[in-house]
């Protein structure tokens, strides 16, 4: 985004919530690259924990686009089945299905000219996967019960907490909707990664409490660093719950110690780090094992392989991806690996693939 850019857009759409206040080092890394997307039309996949705020930076990209007068629209995809996933993001026509009253316009064309963002996208089902690509590739659509061709122009935007590459490989995903959407992809960080941003988001949100129940709490400092010693497997959701339960009980104007619930031994958050820490071992909220990676690198680079079947290699990235995030980060390795969303040892794996010579930076 341009300086010029910069002061066309309103402050406030800089930072539009609470969730993105804080000063470290990753917030900042995911910020950066947010504005630098804002200004394109590319196709934006959003990953990390659960309650990492995928939602608000979403939204965030939209308010600093050249969209921004346009329509944000969002849909939750996970536990909706086919048929409803179709009629909420095409519409439906006037009788298409029992219940079917009245004419409905679908997400899509609720989006023409803005974002649409589509969250959990890694819990759609096979048969609505084909339906979503021909969308995406050409531009068009017609409402259930419907036949006349809709065109439609809008910026899409893909969350989830799943981890995309293993699904490919195991047949639950398309790779071809995989290479779609996985454009520009960005990884939140989870809380206990932003070091020194707990504090700061407490702070924020016990002030949103006070504003909407009329009181006037503040934190005592040991308050404060009992919470900056917590992981909040939660992430930011979680942060902000037990800040709002900690000041509705609490006894005095001044937040302390023992005000919070895991210092009365009634806090679940350790049986939610367990169950995380469990998920993540298997590989399922984000990112492949690393001895998985290691195994897949060790025998790509032992089997040659033709350039085609190269291309579906699931944890192959796509080379003009990679050459652009190569160039975006000066031909720093780490730092396109935080771009793409992958680890350096995908960059590096994919680098030797593709036959693409590093540059100096």
């Amino acid at each position: 985004m341009t300086r010029s850019d910069d002061e066309n857009v309103p402050k406030s759409a800089l930072w539009p919530s609470a969730e993105f206040v804080g000063e470290s080092v990753a917030l900042k890394e995911v910020f950066e690259i947010a504005k630098i997307v804002a200004s394109t039309n590319s196709p934006v996949l959003l990953r990390g924990e659960s309650g990492t705020g995928k939602e608000f930076l979403a939204k965030l990209i939209h308010e600093c686009s050249s969209r921004r007068d346009k329509p944000f629209v969002k849909l939750n995809c996970a536990a909706l089945s086919t048929g409803v996933l179709e009629s909420e993001l095409f519409g439906h026509e006037e009788g298409a299905f029992t219940g079917a009253a009245s004419q409905r316009a679908g997400r899509f064309e609720l989006a023409n000219g803005g974002t649409l963002l589509l969250d959990e996208i890694g819990e759609i089902s096979a048969e609505f996967q084909a339906k979503l690509l021909r969308v995406l590739q050409e531009g068009e659509l017609e409402r259930v019960g419907g036949t006349r061709t809709l065109k439609v122009n809008v910026r899409l935007v893909c969350a989830t907490n799943k981890d995309l590459e293993t699904a490919v490989a195991a047949g639950e995903f398309r790779a071809d909707l995989y290479y779609r959407i996985n454009v520009v992809p960005i990884t939140l960080p989870p809380l206990r990664q932003r070091d020194g941003d707990i504090p700061r988001l407490a702070q924020e949100f016990l002030q949103r409490f006070n504003s909407e129940n009329g009181r006037s709490l503040s934190f005592a400092l040991s308050a404060l660093e009992v919470l900056t010693k917590c992981e909040f497997p939660g992430n930011i959701r979680e942060l902000q719950n037990c800040i709002q339960r900690t000041a509705t009980l609490a006894r005095a104007s001044v937040i302390v110690p023992p005000d919070f619930a895991c210092e009365q031994g009634r806090c679940y958050s350790p049986l939610l780090k367990k169950a995380v820490v469990d998920r993540n071992s298997r590989g399922a909220v984000h990112g492949l094992a690393r001895d998985e990676i290691e195994s897949r690198a060790k025998s790509a680079d032992a089997v040659a392989s033709a350039p085609e079947a190269a291309m579906r290699e699931p944890g192959l990235i796509d080379r003009e991806q990679l050459e652009q995030a190569m160039a975006t980060a000066g031909w720093v390795q780490a730092k396109a690996a935080r771009l793409l969303g992958r680890t350096p040892r995908q960059v590096g794996y994919s680098l030797r693939r593709h036959g693409i010579k590093r540059k100096a930076s």
